[in-house]
């Protein structure tokens, strides 16, 4: 089953309110898919699912925040006490130290997108930090995609997508619009990389 990773599809996924989810779209459009290694200077591309999984961890954290009563109306409101809660949570929950650390790197990358420098240090206070993981398990479903203490990340499929086409009557446009991402992601989903035309018999795709 071909699963497609789209940063825009996990903020379609999120329950958090539409405002604050297209002022996060808008924040980490030209952000997400690079990132700055502070140690040479030098940008790095950041593969789809590193991107899925950082978009995941920020508004798992931002909901969070709302349900522990606070509510910054977009990802700018971010103030130290909402990091200090959040720090104050994953030491209830008892993550291992790699889930923190993997947390606090996501969250650091986000502070920098907001120029808010000057939380880092909030972000900074860990023992001891182990490398990204990368290991992850497909659900029966294919359509989360998880590791053990690492937050599911929602997939395209072409279960998913096929949903979508019928509900719009084959349209593609509107079926992107729907899930929340590009023709290009969904037109990945369904086909596999097989011409479109011939990888669902009896489905006309409209443009």
């Amino acid at each position: 089953m071909q699963a497609v990773y789209d940063y825009r599809y996990v903020i379609t996924c999120s329950t958090l309110p539409a405002v604050f989810k297209r002022e996060f779209r808008k924040l980490v459009r030209n952000r997400i898919d690079s990132s700055l290694d502070v140690r040479t200077g030098r940008c790095y591309a950041v593969p789809a699912e590193a991107q899925c999984r950082r978009v995941a961890v920020l508004l798992e954290g931002f909901r969070v925040l709302r349900a522990g009563g606070f509510t910054p109306e977009t990802p700018w409101n971010l103030k130290s006490k909402h990091l200090h809660y959040l720090r104050s949570r994953w030491s209830t929950e008892g993550l291992p130290e790699q889930a923190v650390a993997e947390r606090l790197r996501h969250w650091r990358e986000f502070v920098v997108w907001i120029n808010k420098l000057g939380l880092l240090p909030i972000l900074s206070r860990f023992p001891r930090e182990a490398a990204p993981r990368s290991r992850h398990t497909r659900a029966p479903g294919g359509a989360l995609v998880h590791d053990n203490t690492l937050l599911a990340i929602p997939v395209l499929t072409e279960a998913i997508v096929m949903a979508a086409l019928t509900e719009h009557r084959g349209s593609l446009r509107k079926a992107a619009h729907a899930l929340g991402t590009t023709t290009g992601a969904v037109c990945h989903a369904l086909t596999g990389g097989r011409v479109r035309d011939e990888a669902i018999p009896g489905l006309t795709i409209l443009n």
